[in-house]
């Protein structure tokens, strides 16, 4: 089934940042529609690769305003390359993603980390700590999601 249909950059600001992940990764992207988050954006590696998911760039993020009218970003998920980990670009792709996000007025980001007890090399918390996130309102220790956010203004 047909789940993705490949998009031309939404406007002139995200196909500068689009450039510039290229750029930055050696990686042609390709924003997309994807029945499972629609109107998000979502930006995915221009050549997927479907047998092997580890080698695909993915950005899925969206901007709303919330019941205060203040605008905020969720980032559903964000995966670097396998081939291009362990060299500071997961940070430096969120880097890029927060100015994008602060030009356009918001003000806060929240997600949810990747925690597995059963493989600590596989938690997302401590890079998520680095770029200046805290912890959320709530987590359960059973929970393989752990809420957290970072405010901007």
């Amino acid at each position: 089934m047909f789940l993705m249909q490949l998009l031309a950059a939404p406007n002139t600001q995200l196909a500068l940042f689009q450039e510039a992940l290229e750029k930055l990764l050696g990686h042609p992207l390709t924003y997309v529609n994807h029945v499972l988050f629609p109107g998000c954006i979502y930006l995915t590696s221009l050549q997927h690769n479907d047998e092997m998911e580890d080698e695909n760039f993915y950005l899925i993020y969206d901007l709303k305003k919330n019941r205060n009218g203040i605008l905020q970003c969720k980032i559903h998920f964000l995966q670097i390359p396998l081939c291009c980990r362990s060299q500071k670009l997961g940070s430096k792709v969120y880097q890029l993603l927060e100015q994008l996000l602060r030009e356009q007025g918001c003000q806060c980001i929240t997600l949810e980390a990747r925690v597995n007890s059963l493989n600590p090399k596989d938690n997302s918390v401590g890079f998520w700590g680095k770029q200046g996130f805290m912890p959320g309102v709530h987590y359960a220790f059973d929970d393989e999601n752990f809420p957290m956010i970072k405010r901007l203004a």
